[in-house]
């Protein structure tokens, strides 16, 4: 289950997150108002928490928030936590910055993944939509359908070299603005599929 959030920042962070690991089925959690993930990975399981109203709007994080997401990385034996909201309350960020395991990720307090965790989410990303849109991922370049010499027949193809060249040049603004793109491409896809079961 894929979940639209009306946030152009949260969705495709909570998407390259998801990517770096094998993610379990989010979980809507009404007690504290957000959208729970767990990602595991070899550091351990990972809680990703985005914080939304009952329209999937950013929400901001308060003081219980965060000790209720403490509560839990002790309990459940998570590795770390990670609060997605629209804005942070001082006091609820002074206790997330005594918690070495605990980060937050607001608009304005972004992130910072490194080149390799933005290539490895591209590359799975991109595998993902390979299969969802030919039925299965190539092994080789020249496997892939969606290149005949220098003339692109598939987006997914275009944002993949480029994403390589990009890397190569050491852009990482560059990359995930690529992808972003490449969450936009599964949205389409997606709604495509759907308009073809409805038309079926």
């Amino acid at each position: 289950m894929q979940i639209e959030y009306n946030s152009e920042w949260m969705s495709p962070t909570v998407e390259l997150m998801k990517c770096l690991g094998a993610t379990n089925e989010p979980s809507r959690n009404e007690e504290i108002g957000s959208i729970d993930y767990v990602i595991y990975n070899e550091n351990g399981k990972k809680l990703i928490r985005a914080m939304v109203d009952e329209h999937n709007n950013a929400a901001p994080a308060y003081v219980d928030t965060v000790r209720a997401t403490i509560e839990e990385l002790d309990e459940e034996k998570y590795s770390e936590a990670v609060i997605l909201s629209k804005r942070i309350t001082n006091s609820a960020h002074d206790i997330v910055a005594e918690h070495e395991n605990l980060n937050v990720i607001t608009p304005k307090m972004k992130h910072s993944f490194s080149m390799i965790e933005i290539l490895s989410a591209i590359q799975k990303k991109t595998r993902d939509l390979c299969v969802i849109k030919c039925g299965k991922a190539p092994e080789t370049r020249e496997d892939c359908q969606g290149k005949k010499g220098r003339t692109y027949s598939c987006d997914i193809r275009r944002l993949s070299d480029d994403a390589t060249f990009h890397a190569t040049m050491k852009w990482k603004t560059v990359l995930l603005e690529d992808f972003i793109n490449l969450c936009e491409i599964e949205k389409e896809i997606k709604k495509e599929k759907e308009t073809e079961l409805e038309v079926n």
